[in-house]
């Protein structure tokens, strides 16, 4: 757990329009793009760029599979301040994004940038996503049936090696092998349940340890009963895989060293020892770093694990790490962050993880400019904060997020931040806010909103009661009588709305006090819901909307249920997807229902209680009036009209 110290810290936005002829230094110079990591269904890119001193500049992102000829939309892409980034800070640049592609599959990337300055240039590049991992293309199977047979496997093992272990109980062991790129040595148990690697209640031991370069495939497995399951020693890794586990009663489970990149982390079921409604504030952290997983380094997928007991479930704790992916993630319950994207730089990505009875389910202390994707998360009851963006240590608060369709059900109030530090560049749309506040307080965000560099719009509430919006910038706390108050300031949620006390097909209701360990909810909307098409449509994330527009909150009225936690046996991003309006493995297929729960509770699985199944789904375009662009245009125009 990084440091919560405070200081007060203020980042202005200096932003400098000028009317008529443009200055040399506002007219935008672009770099060709680069790629970042490419991970399973996404990729990151980066344009470095010079001059736009005026900030009025934007790209627009087009995609399509090589080969095609029909293009889609992304969002735009993000731009990067590296004026409000205190510690090392990233290049000028924009950088973003897309979602839900097909593994192993090459895109084309058309960035159009467009300066009113005097710039219009259209940039391509191709990429191609990572390949699920599979076992070696010649695989050598080597059975093993006790310890001996066991460590003379590995031993001799080399590249194309399957190592399968018999029904049996195992001591912990090391790996000193590596396999290859494209050859990895596999070490699989027969069956999850059956094959058990026992630490036998070992105090400060690991039950595996790593000491290789990478490519080795952990599956299929138990490890049990240890101060720690995994731990990778060696600094440097690459593309080690840890999937289909079942990790219980330890304090750690999955944890590397730095620089640890291109791994995958996946279906894994992980009970550590911390019992719910012990959380950070009981004791001041003493088991903050009680991690599940800790994989520090860039270009890893982190999905469909299903987490319980650990200090904090999901994180990175490596500075400017890039392209990471967190999806479909389901954390039962954690004593502080169900996931830190603590020090990250940009292209880093949480999208449609369900999050339940957390301290503060989401860490941003803080982000290095962005982009840090916060999208179709579901939070349901909160101790603290649902979204920390907080300095570390009171030095270099936050820059770069973009929070979008996310819902929080949290007692007291739910939009919730307590810190001097002030965030920079956050983008904040379609998310659905319930709360049950005993100070009358909906929201509480204390601490300075930047103008314009935060933005709140296109957001549900419930309750009505007091908004504290932050301070003014004249440094005084600034708290709205009620949600009408709050949005006659011009400044805050011109497009949000207050829904009413029903919101969820399943009956929902905020909890009291968040004491009380909740089962997996199901945050499906009601039909009678006010945060039915209520939303502001983003391309490559609302592409399967149905209705007028897209709905708030993380799931979308009509769609089937995300997959939650693991897979079922064979299901894979090659042949399934959660998103809404998509096919199997981004192109051909359909979505998945929740796979079955080894852990504490069982997922719920299906379609919501009296919704259709499946999805009217249309594409939406995002240069629309209600695209991402008009938004920008609308932020841009406010901010001019009040600096004139």
């Amino acid at each position: 757990m990084l440091s919560r110290a405070r200081s007060w810290v203020y980042v202005a936005c200096a932003v400098v329009m000028t009317a008529g002829r443009a200055r040399a230094g506002n007219v935008l110079a672009v770099s060709d793009p680069t790629l970042d990591t490419p991970t399973i269904i996404t990729l990151g890119v980066q344009m470095l760029v010079t001059g736009d001193d005026n900030f009025n500049a934007t790209v627009s992102v087009r995609y399509r599979k090589s080969g095609d000829t029909t293009w889609k939309t992304g969002m735009p892409l993000f731009r990067v301040h590296p004026e409000h980034v205190q510690t090392t800070p990233p290049p000028a640049q924009f950088a973003g994004s897309i979602f839900d592609l097909a593994p192993s599959t090459s895109y084309d990337i058309e960035l159009h940038a467009v300066d009113p300055d005097g710039l219009d240039v259209t940039k391509t590049l191709t990429g191609k996503t990572m390949a699920v991992p599979s076992d070696p293309p010649t695989p050598h199977v080597v059975n093993v049936t006790n310890d001996a047979t066991l460590a003379a496997a590995l031993s001799a093992a080399k590249p194309g090696d399957v190592i399968v272990l018999a029904k049996g109980t195992y001591a912990p062991f090391s790996v000193n092998a590596s396999g290859a790129p494209g050859n990895p040595i596999v070490i699989r148990g027969t069956s999850q349940s059956d094959a058990v690697i026992d630490g036998a209640g070992c105090a400060g031991c690991n039950v595996l340890e790593y000491y290789n370069t990478g490519y080795i495939h952990l599956e299929n497995l138990t490890i049990q009963n240890a101060q720690r399951a995994v731990r990778v020693q060696t600094t440097g890794t690459s593309a080690n895989v840890f999937r289909r586990l079942h990790i219980t009663n330890v304090n750690l489970g999955i944890t590397t060293n730095g620089s640890a990149d291109g791994y995958v982390v996946s279906d894994n079921v992980m009970e550590g020892r911390l019992v719910w409604p012990a959380v950070y504030k009981d004791d001041s952290g003493a088991h903050a770093n009680d991690d599940g997983i800790n994989i520090r380094g860039s270009g890893n997928v982190i999905a469909h694990n299903r987490i319980s007991g650990f200090g904090d479930a999901m994180k990175t704790e490596q500075d400017q790490t890039r392209a990471n992916d967190f999806y479909g993630n389901d954390v039962l319950w954690t004593y502080d962050n169900g996931l830190e994207l603590d020090g990250s730089q940009g292209n880093v990505r949480a999208f449609r993880n369900r999050f339940m009875n957390n301290s503060s389910p989401t860490s941003f202390q803080p982000i290095y400019g962005g982009p840090a994707y916060l999208i179709r998360n579901v939070i349901v009851n909160v101790a603290d904060e649902p979204f920390k963006l907080h300095a570390l240590g009171g030095v270099g608060p936050p820059s770069g997020g973009v929070m979008l369709h996310n819902t929080v059900v949290k007692a007291g109030s739910s939009l919730q931040l307590s810190t001097p530090n002030v965030a920079a560049d956050f983008l904040i749309r379609n998310n659905l806010f319930i709360a049950n506040p005993s100070d009358g307080y909906s929201v509480r965000w204390d601490t300075p909103i930047v103008d314009p560099s935060v933005t709140l719009d296109y957001d549900g509430y419930f309750p009505d009661g007091k908004f504290e919006f932050g301070y003014s910038n004249t440094g005084t706390d600034k708290t709205y009588t009620s949600f009408a108050d709050a949005v006659s300031s011009g400044r805050f949620e011109q497009h949000g709305l207050l829904v009413t006390t029903v919101n969820f097909a399943s009956g929902l209701l905020t909890p009291a006090s968040y004491v009380t360990l909740l089962p997996p909810a199901d945050v499906g909307l009601a039909s009678s819901s006010l945060a039915i098409d209520k939303g502001v449509t983003f391309a490559n994330i609302d592409d399967g909307f149905t209705g007028a527009a897209p709905d708030l909150g993380a799931l979308e009225f009509g769609c089937p249920l995300p997959m939650y936690g693991p897979r079922p046996d064979g299901v894979d991003e090659s042949n399934s997807s959660d998103a809404c309006g998509t096919t199997s493995g981004g192109d051909g297929g359909t979505t998945g229902d929740g796979g079955g729960d080894a852990g504490k509770f069982g997922d719920d699985g299906g379609t919501n209680p009296g919704e259709p199944s499946g999805c009217g789904c249309t594409t939406v375009d995002a240069r629309s009036s209600t695209g991402w662009l008009a938004v920008v245009a609308a932020v841009l125009a406010t901010f001019r009209r009040r600096r004139r």
